[in-house]
């Protein structure tokens, strides 16, 4: 047997458990009754916000007589640069995901090792598997459930776009990518500071309260103390979702250059998360 064909089994056996385990995520959300339920759940609700809220609010914006309406809306909500936008479908779905999805992702991935932990499952998997494996493995599974969800949103929003007006089909397959690239990396640091707090904490209800007070006291905190030490607002980068807002009141080709705070906070919370689940006895 040559060296070559050792460095492949040895590459096979490390990255095997790591899709596993995100394998095992992914079923255990969209295979079990449980996980079908709570998809099925967010699905329906996100189809009546689209048939019913969005696809209002998409017209309005792209009728004249009803625009100025709008527009005062979404001045008062500082989303004034939705009205550019030349798709108002995904405008408005832009707009409306940005908020839902990240909270919605916290929930979802809120019990990535509790449960299993108090069981003794995780105990199990550290005979068959790296920690590694399992903590990254984990956190990629609820990053793909959350990109299937995405997809058949997006999905949903580019048939209604179809349906009002199908001679943007291909602006509306140019923007998807977008789209897509921009909510995941959005979505990605909720759901490491949930990997987080999941090895940190031993309740999900705790390690919901907890994010919870990080997304809403935490800013507060930093920017009263920062008033006295303004090298302290830097902390500000580290609260998941800071950037939404603005984000919310760009364009969808102009958000790039703030994609770098979600993936500076995926890497902060993960480094954390790993680097405290290998020091914990299970």
């Amino acid at each position: 047997m040559n060296k070559n064909t050792l460095d492949s089994g040895n590459q096979q056996s490390t990255f095997h458990p790591f899709f596993l385990i995100a394998k095992q995520e992914l079923l255990g959300s969209f295979a079990s009754k449980g996980g079908l339920f709570v998809s099925g759940v967010f699905i329906l609700i996100w189809s009546w916000l689209l048939f019913y809220p969005i696809q209002f609010a998409a017209e309005a914006i792209g009728n004249s007589e009803g625009s100025s309406f709008v527009l005062v809306i979404l001045g008062w909500l500082g989303l004034e640069a939705l009205n550019s936008w030349a798709l108002s479908e995904f405008a408005v779905y832009w707009a409306v995901a940005l908020y839902l999805f990240p909270v919605f992702s916290l929930l979802m991935s809120s019990d990535q090792m509790i449960s299993e932990r108090k069981r003794g499952g995780l105990r199990f998997l550290t005979l068959r598997c790296s920690r590694g494996s399992i903590f990254f493995g984990r956190f990629i599974g609820h990053i793909l459930i959350q990109a299937c969800l995405l997809i058949v949103t997006l999905g949903i929003t580019y048939l209604l776009l179809l349906a009002n007006n199908s001679a943007l089909w291909l602006e509306g397959m140019l923007v998807l990518p977008l789209l897509f690239l921009n909510l995941i990396l959005v979505i990605s640091p909720f759901v490491a500071l949930m990997s987080l707090l999941s090895v940190a904490m031993n309740s999900v209800r705790i390690a919901i309260l907890i994010a919870i007070i990080i997304l809403v006291l935490a800013r507060v905190m930093i920017n009263s103390i920062a008033s006295e030490f303004y090298v302290l607002s830097l902390f500000n980068y580290l609260v998941p979702g800071i950037q939404i807002k603005e984000m919310a009141q760009l364009s969808i080709d102009s958000t790039v250059s703030l994609l770098w705070i979600p993936v500076l906070q995926s890497i902060c919370f993960l480094g954390l998360g790993y680097g405290l689940f290998k020091r914990q006895s299970i």
